[in-house]
């Protein structure tokens, strides 16, 4: 039988499959380009959700509807409020400075949002009729009728296109996020023993920049967006008790400045709420409502103790502990919706996670001409400073036990890695090193050869559990 010709090894195929490799990849980038901001935010809805559903995991029958419990509970809720509130936010803020300032403001931000509006949207057909009945209805007496009816079928038709293309990419979301919570040891295992290679260098660097990721978006972005949605109730409900003549300015907007002002080092949100307290208390006095001022007194006391304090108490222990500077990660914030629009809050912060650690890991031994290890240096200019990595001190230990007893600490927990939930580190003795990087002792305990134990010694997250709970191509055991 003649051997088939695909079957044949030889550089021209070798070439022709790498041409092929090249011309998928191609196409898989442009179509992740196109849809750029659907997929950064497919990937924060994956990390805000992934700790909510390694619990999960542990009480339901399998990881998908664990999955689906996950995000029908966290992230869509949390995906509509922050979608209503900003809406709002919008709108309070075009009563305050005019609606073509905040067009020219916030369009490259929100480029299709005003799709549907104008002088042809159904806002505009509405305005007319209430503000001027009798010209309205003798314009529909005069025939223009037909011309009114063909406007608001044409604004009809925008508003309806706008909201299947939000409710598409929604769902492009929903299911990426979907299948990376349920299948992610997969993935992961089959790119640690097939492609990758096990405690190669590529292996160091995609576990820390994954540890880190979680950090940001479920520490960083979600403290930020919980402390705006708090803001916002509570500065609503505190201007229903409000006396005449005082009261909080655009609430809504202000508890999404207040949301952003959490990202800002040292000072925090007080840069928000603090001038909006004595702009009230100067209000007060120059209104002549001097008997009005507890009501700032209040309003300082609510955002100090309940939007300042709680959040911070509640969120803390997932921010402890990360690696990157806070300076460099507000810089990432600021630039990153400047260069790229709304998803560039998501995307500045991922650019910047993948450099610094590429900095980190490759670039001294790229730029030195030594062999790549995936050893990660010790310290870096835009690694956290000590005042910022406030991460909790370990559990004492053991006498009885040995050192191998304590449980560690840090920003991710036994619950949070993936596979956690499959097995146990217990009968180990410690925690895995890089098999590349680390030998085991007689005892159980992990040493480093030649190098102190550095951050990439201690990740241990998605790339480095998914190898240990599959062999690269069979499911789960809990998805059998």
């Amino acid at each position: 039988m003649a051997t088939s010709v695909i079957n044949r090894e030889g550089p021209h195929s070798r070439q022709a499959m790498w041409a092929l490799a090249l011309a998928l990849g191609g196409v898989l980038a442009y179509v992740v380009y196109s849809y750029l901001g659907t997929f950064v935010l497919g990937l924060f809805v994956y990390y805000i959700t992934r700790p909510v559903h390694r619990r999960l995991s542990k009480r339901v029958p399998t990881s998908s509807l664990a999955a689906v419990v996950a995000l029908l509970t966290i992230a869509l809720p949390i995906l509509l409020i922050i979608g209503y509130t900003v809406a709002i936010g919008v709108n309070q803020l075009a009563g305050l400075v005019g609606p073509q300032q905040v067009d020219q403001l916030l369009g490259p931000l929100l480029s299709s949002a005003g799709a549907g509006a104008g002088a042809g949207g159904p806002e505009a057909v509405v305005s007319r009729a209430i503000n001027d009945p009798q010209a309205f209805a003798s314009g529909l007496a005069g025939g223009g009728l037909s011309g009114t009816i063909r406007q608001a079928g044409t604004a009809a038709l925008s508003v309806l296109g706008v909201l299947g293309t939000v409710f598409i990419q929604l769902f492009i979301v929903l299911t990426l996020a979907f299948y990376l919570l349920r299948d992610d040891e997969r993935l992961a295992g089959w790119a640690r023993t097939r492609v990758l290679g096990e405690g190669s260098p590529a292996d160091t660097y995609l576990s820390t920049v994954d540890r880190d990721l979680k950090t940001v978006f479920f520490g960083n972005i979600l403290n930020a967006m919980a402390v705006a949605i708090l803001a916002v109730v509570c500065y609503v409900l505190l201007n229903v008790f409000a006396p005449g003549g005082v009261a909080v300015p655009s609430p809504v907007l202000i508890g999404l400045l207040v949301g952003v002002g959490s990202l800002v080092p040292v000072v925090g949100m007080k840069i928000v709420y603090v001038p909006v307290a004595l702009i009230i208390t100067a209000a007060a006095f120059t209104g002549g409502a001097t008997a009005a001022l507890w009501f700032p007194a209040v309003f300082l006391g609510i955002s100090l103790f309940v939007v300042d304090t709680f959040p911070d108490l509640l969120l803390r222990p997932y921010v402890s502990g990360r690696d990157i500077h806070t300076g460099a990660t507000i810089v990432a914030y600021i630039i990153g919706p400047l260069l790229f629009g709304w998803y560039g809050l998501f995307l500045g912060p991922l650019l910047l996670v993948a450099m610094i650690h590429f900095a980190r890991i490759v670039l001294p031994e790229l730029a030195h001409g030594e062999p790549l290890t995936g050893a990660a240096s010790t310290e870096g200019p835009l690694d956290a400073t000590e005042e910022e990595d406030t991460a909790p001190e370990p559990d004492p230990v053991d006498a009885d036990n040995g050192p191998e007893a304590g449980t560690g600490t840090g920003t991710d927990s036994e619950n949070d890695r993936p596979g956690e939930s499959d097995r146990s580190t217990a009968s180990d003795g410690g925690r895995e090193d890089d098999p590349g990087t680390a030998t085991r002792s007689p005892a159980g305990s992990d040493t480093t050869e030649g190098r102190p134990e550095s951050s990439a010694d201690r990740v241990r997250s998605t790339w480095d559990e998914g190898a240990s709970t599959t062999d690269g191509d069979g499911p789960r055991e809990e998805d059998r």
